[in-house]
């Protein structure tokens, strides 16, 4: 009953800390060539090779405004976490972390989080969770900011003799959850004036869903899983005259019930990706971009992460 516990636990971190257990979201909408602000590149790429090469040979980068003003921010979080960790040592972990950087991200955060940590940690107890993030017109650093940032938390739990969750769950049910964020990021007026190779950074985001876990015979049942995220990114860059506007649209979605079985199986596996493959979901990622007249140079979609990071990160995807 111990990894019955355990994964509950890793049930509610992953619903609070990342957007794993989200259904169908409202999608949201490409952004357009001439929303983003003109690039004043020259050399536009009009092949992947060339994307690569343009973003590999860009000099003076290190001293960019943009990329100092975010490598400040997040710098603290390079050291939280170890990537050795495996199955639900793993998996407890990134929700950890993922709370851990949303505090990190914007100060007022901290106390939104903690309430959100306190009631998860009295979730045992109080069989019920029911949270909220806003963060509406928080500045991201310097130069990005928060136009939209908000999210619902809700999760029950039900035990065969109504008491509290015991500490080896054996008296434990069911678990549901629900979860919802919406998050829109746009420039600060400083962005514009910063000489910074990024002209300009736009990025829109819904996700919604909800997850069950069903416990039978003291062993987890089954586990429901139903998810989505429609995300749209535009980016219009200079880099010593390479560039333009790139914009990027990512749906994904996942339905699926999980035995128990499986589900320990992957979470017990030396594999580091056997939970990854269980939880894969259906994705397209399109790319297209575009030189200042709005005119389109270069335009693919990609129907797994891994097209994507073989195409443009080819020596993550070969380790």
């Amino acid at each position: 009953m111990k990894k019955v516990f355990a994964i509950l636990a890793i049930f509610l971190v992953f619903l609070a800390g990342c957007s794993i257990f989200s259904s169908q979201a409202p999608e949201v909408k490409e952004y357009s060539a001439s929303s983003l602000k003109k690039s004043g590149a020259t050399n536009v790429p009009t092949k992947e090779e060339e994307i690569l090469n343009a973003f590999a040979s860009a000099e003076n980068m290190e001293t960019d405004p943009f990329l100092m003003d975010l490598e400040e921010l997040f710098n603290s979080l390079e050291s939280k976490g170890s990537s050795k960790e495996k199955g639900i040592e793993k998996a407890r972990s990134i929700g950890e972390r993922a709370l851990s950087a949303a505090k990190d991200l914007v100060d007022s955060l901290t106390t939104q989080i903690e309430d959100i940590s306190e009631a998860i940690n009295n979730f045992p107890t109080t069989k019920k969770l029911d949270g909220k993030i806003n963060v509406n017109g928080e500045n991201i650093g310097t130069y990005l900011t928060f136009t939209k940032g908000e999210a619902t938390l809700k999760a029950d739990a039900k035990t065969t003799d109504n008491q509290a969750i015991a500490e080896d769950a054996s008296n434990l049910k069911e678990a549901t959850g629900n979860a919802s964020i919406k998050i829109e990021i746009n420039p600060t007026n400083a962005l514009y004036s910063a000489g910074s190779a990024i002209k300009d950074l736009k990025l829109k985001t819904n996700a919604a869903g909800n997850a069950k876990i069903t416990i039978k015979d003291s062993e987890i049942d089954k586990l429901t899983l139903e998810y989505s995220n429609s995300l749209a990114f535009g980016l219009s860059i200079n880099m010593d005259g390479n560039g333009g506007k790139f914009v990027i649209k990512e749906d994904i979605d996942f339905s699926k019930t999980i035995s128990g079985a499986d589900l320990t199986a992957a979470m017990d596996s030396e594999d580091p990706e056997a939970l990854t493959s269980l939880l894969e979901p259906e994705i397209t990622i399109s790319l297209k971009v575009y030189d200042d007249n709005n005119q389109v140079k270069f335009s693919k979609t990609y129907n797994s992460i891994e097209d994507f990071t073989t195409a443009f990160f080819p020596e993550e995807s070969t380790e």
